[in-house]
């Protein structure tokens, strides 16, 4: 039985996805490009219980030919306990069935699953208020909303709009931005890496991605490359540089927490950080976290800036994302530039700038059918079994 997903009859669903996956449906189907994948969706926070399973399950059934073709989704019963990092759903099904409806059924499960366990609500006068502290930061660099995925499809075009009105610059979804008479934004994802992987190679997955999207995207949208999908993020912007020069507006960095950036330093080592920088700097202890260490660090930024530099691309843009919501670290990067003398970023993509227990999805395995999956991931996220997953949707095969 397909739950009421709140979308009404003479509406597009595509109107809720966020653009990225919208176009990376496009480039599949303009390449002829349609393996099986395996996705899998865990929440970090936890534990708790979680919600939103049969609504997203519905969104799956209703708005994908995923059934038609064999596919079959297993997931936890609603109100389940689960761990952080915990696999709550695998969906197995060819690419172009799902790519355009995770935005819907992650941002059920991420706000069902807050609502119940935390007992909130997002709040859009704080929305307005932490996206105003992530622009003040910002100093003049435009910020986009990349948070649709962490709260319901049919609340975006509302929070979107909170966003705007706190200084936001653009929206991920056509039903956000449309409140502020804009089209959705965004970048190449990591989803169309992963196909890329599977047919070219890992090595060619980033570059590969890139002259897709430069083949079949309208050349008014800035080619902006996610360039962290092997953890080789300065290696692959460059070959992506070489390929396409100045058509390429620059890489955006959203190095996750599993990670260490590319000739980041992991650690605050004066020796090491005088040698990347050519001299003696000191930094500031509020900041020392934001410097060092996993994730979008300063030190892997300059790095990244750096190499641009040393290589001819210095007119590129840096975009930065994955933690930005929190102004202080806005804060960090800005003083960095003073210190290090160097302008490290030309523009923020920020998701959660509310309480939410955000869901992510990755694909872990690509195959021509799912009885030979390969296991290709983004390094740092792999195939992680959960024997407590139930068929949902679907026959076993």
């Amino acid at each position: 039985m397909v739950k009421d997903t709140h979308i009404a009859a003479t509406e597009d669903y595509r109107k809720y996805a966020d653009k990225y996956f919208l176009r990376t449906g496009e480039i599949l189907r303009a390449e002829g490009i349609n393996p099986w994948v395996r996705a899998q969706v865990m929440i970090r926070k936890g534990p708790g219980q979680v919600y939103g399973i049969n609504e997203a399950l519905s969104i799956l059934e209703k708005y994908s030919s995923l059934l038609e073709h064999g596919g079959r989704v297993y997931a936890l019963e609603e109100k389940a306990h689960y761990s952080p990092r915990e696999t709550l759903m695998s969906i197995e099904a060819p690419i172009q069935d799902i790519v355009e409806l995770e935005t819907m059924y992650l941002g059920v499960l991420s706000a069902e699953t807050t609502k119940a366990n935390d007992k909130i609500e997002v709040n859009l006068n704080q929305v307005r208020k932490n996206m105003a502290a992530v622009v003040k930061a910002a100093k003049g660099r435009p910020v986009s909303y990349f948070g649709a995925r962490h709260w319901r499809f049919d609340e975006d075009a509302f929070i979107s709009r909170a966003a705007y009105e706190g200084g936001a610059t653009s929206a991920s979804t056509d039903a956000g931005a449309e409140t502020f008479g804009q089209e959705g934004m965004g970048t190449t994802p990591h989803v169309l890496e992963n196909i890329m992987s599977w047919k070219y190679g890992q090595d060619k997955s980033v570059l590969e991605t890139l002259l897709s999207f430069d083949r079949h995207i309208a050349q008014k949208v800035p080619r902006i490359i996610l360039c962290d999908y092997r953890n080789k993020e300065i290696t692959d912007t460059l070959s992506c540089a070489n390929a396409i020069g100045n058509r390429l507006w620059g890489p955006r960095i959203d190095t996750c927490g599993e990670n260490i950036c590319e000739e980041a330093l992991a650690f605050s080592d004066t020796e090491k950080l005088e040698q990347l920088v050519g001299r003696k700097i000191i930094v500031p202890t509020p900041y020392e976290k934001y410097w060092f260490g996993s994730g979008v660090t300063v030190t892997g930024v300059y790095s990244m800036r750096k190499a641009l530099n040393e290589n001819g691309y210095s007119y590129m843009k840096i975009a930065l994302s994955s933690g930005f919501a929190e102004p202080k670290k806005v804060e960090a990067f800005a003083n960095a530039e003073e210190i290090l003398g160097v302008k490290l970023f030309d523009m923020l993509g920020v998701g959660q700038i509310f309480d939410s227990r955000a869901a992510k999805m990755d694909v872990v395995s690509v195959g021509e059918t799912p009885e030979n999956f390969l296991p290709i991931s983004k390094t740092g996220r792999t195939y992680n079994p959960n024997p407590r997953l139930k068929l949902r949707l679907g026959e076993r095969k």
